[in-house]
């Protein structure tokens, strides 16, 4: 049995509480060793986005081009970045819980230590990104996007991924399980692999669709 990607955690000083405004716009979102409560609160509008060391509690940012993100040791639980179009962003040691990433945009990017349980990714890109030491557990990958990604050590548990676009992607260590290829695009390029038997069973007529096998 493939060993589970090892993931090395955030690390995390001891935090001091911070406020946000509730709601609006910031020239620039930028928290270092900070621990921020923002359920129930309005949702913030940046342009820039550097996070260090901190913790975030149901943190909305609201959707559009961010000229830069930058993800280093932060745990999000309950946050919500959808839309969010971050192209060239970086993300190190990072944990996502139970966050919302619809239509999120990681184009061209780098994420490496990152592992996102629960939530959804529906429609969100990484197409043409750099990901290595990275788990899904349990996320909602509709539609989302993976063409011409690099794919290092990434591991998907249980995740739906529906519509999901692999086309291009060259994965190196990777492993599914728990999930079916039926509906995934690109499967082709799915080479090296590591998938359980049952899952490999059920995946059968998206294999054979992909190799050009008629099934009798």
């Amino acid at each position: 049995m493939t060993e589970p990607v090892a993931v090395t955690a955030p690390s995390l000083p001891a935090l001091d509480a911070c406020e946000l405004p509730d709601g609006g716009e910031l020239d620039e979102l930028s928290l270092s060793e900070a621990r921020v409560d923002h359920r129930g609160r309005g949702a913030i509008s940046t342009r820039m986005i550097r996070l260090d060391e901190s913790e975030l509690l149901g943190l909305t940012l609201g959707g559009g081009a961010a000229a830069e993100l930058r993800l280093r040791d932060v745990r999000m639980k309950g946050c919500d970045l959808s839309n969010v179009r971050a192209r060239r962003g970086q993300i190190r040691r990072v944990e996502l819980t139970d966050s919302r990433l619809v239509g999120f945009a990681l184009d061209e990017g780098a994420a490496e230590d990152l592992r996102v349980v629960g939530g959804t990714m529906m429609l969100c890109s990484l197409a043409h990104s750099k990901l290595r030491r990275v788990v899904f557990e349990n996320v909602n990958l509709c539609e989302a996007s993976f063409m011409e990604a690099q794919l290092s050590s990434v591991s998907f548990e249980g995740c739906e991924l529906t519509g999901a676009d692999f086309r291009g992607a060259r994965l190196k260590g990777c492993t599914i399980r728990g999930s079916s290829l039926e509906g995934v695009i690109g499967v082709g390029s799915l080479r090296g692999l590591t998938m359980p038997w049952p899952d490999l069973v059920g995946s059968a007529q998206a294999l054979a669709d992909a190799l050009g096998i008629v099934v009798e």
